[in-house]
């Protein structure tokens, strides 16, 4: 209620070696020659996403540096997995064999912020963390991680760390690539990681409430190729009793854009047993259709899109707006009536 103090919320999405380690050049290029366990460690820490509280003063933001709200989120902060996937067979660890624990999140792009005010990380490009590409492609679950571009090999943390080398542990990547709630009112709160949201590679979560009270999310999978996305709720936004919206995210139906030719647009649902979706496609619960996101989505038939960065909705005028970053890839064979440019480098 004070114009003057404000909880400010960032994303630290990746590090750069090169910038950061005097001396140590681009790792990944090289096979990580010079990263060691000490070096990685900074990286972890650095990665995830900062609670700061700031105040105006002389028409000029400052940070207040001893406030109780200040926090570090890093890539070891203890987190929750909550709705249907939690629990599940394919999200459990040696380290967590009840699948509801994970630490940390990595590579978190864009986000948003709910009307209830919490903070809204999205993990991007998590794929990029893991190591082992040798077992990856022997995997019986080759193509699942392949989907994802499991794993990128771009940090050393799987010679370090057994969790991120996909030999070592096969399902610790199938806890990143998820929404992550955060309350920045509560610094001693878990993070939760909300998989009702689906599971790929998160780019903004834009919340309207509906007229009907239920929350939206609009989501986009930030790959070319990729899909746009909307979260429905089940329950319906309080604004009155914050603590009642808190697990508004666990439960609702996940939706796919199918773009018509018409101009209108077919919000395909993700959900067991619809479109496909069924054991016969390696679907055998809603687990499984939101841990692999994307390939539920390629069956469904959803429109490929130039990479998906941005989808923001006007609760004014309801108009959804979507951002499409670019797509190098597309072939003419490839254009349709939404895509509609060849080679699309600008977006």
């Amino acid at each position: 209620s004070n114009p003057d103090r404000a909880l400010l919320c960032v994303n630290h999405e990746y590090t750069s070696e090169e910038v950061m380690f005097p001396g140590i050049g681009r790792q990944d290029r090289s096979d990580f020659p010079n990263m060691t366990q000490a070096l990685v460690d900074i990286e972890m820490a650095a990665h995830g996403g900062s609670v700061v509280e700031i105040e105006k003063s002389g028409g000029k933001w400052s940070v207040i540096p001893n406030s109780q709200f200040n926090r570090r989120i890093t890539a070891n902060t203890p987190m929750e997995l909550t709705g249907p996937a939690a629990g599940d067979s394919r999200m459990k660890t040696n380290a967590d064999p009840s699948g509801t624990r994970v630490s940390g999140t990595i590579n978190n792009c864009a986000g948003g912020v709910s009307p209830w005010g919490t903070y809204l990380m999205a993990e991007e490009n998590f794929n990029g963390y893991f190591w082992n590409k040798e077992a990856a492609a022997a995997s019986a679950d080759a193509a699942k991680f392949k989907r994802y571009g499991i794993p990128g090999q771009w940090y050393a943390w799987g010679q370090y760390y057994d969790r991120f080398d996909v030999a070592k542990e096969p399902n610790e990547s199938n806890r990143f690539g998820w929404i992550v709630e955060v309350d920045p009112l509560d610094p001693n709160a878990t993070p939760k990681k909300r998989t009702a949201l689906g599971r790929f590679k998160h780019e903004g979560c834009e919340t309207i409430v509906n007229k009907d009270g239920r929350i939206v999310v609009y989501m986009g999978d930030d790959q070319r190729f990729d899909y746009v996305y909307k979260f429905v709720s089940h329950g319906r936004f309080d604004p009155n009793d914050r603590a009642a919206n808190m697990d508004l995210l666990d439960s609702g139906p996940l939706f796919v854009a199918k773009y018509e030719e018409a101009g209108t647009v077919c919000w395909l649902p993700v959900v067991i047993g619809t479109g496909g979706l069924t054991p016969e496609n390696g679907f055998n619960s809603q687990a499984d259709v939101l841990i692999d996101t994307r390939q539920a989505a390629d069956i469904l038939g959803a429109t490929p899109m130039d990479r998906p960065e941005d989808v923001e909705a006007n609760p004014v005028t309801n108009m959804v707006y979507v951002m499409l970053t670019n797509n190098s890839k597309r072939k003419a064979d490839q254009v349709d009536f939404i895509n509609q440019r060849e080679s699309n480098i600008w977006g």
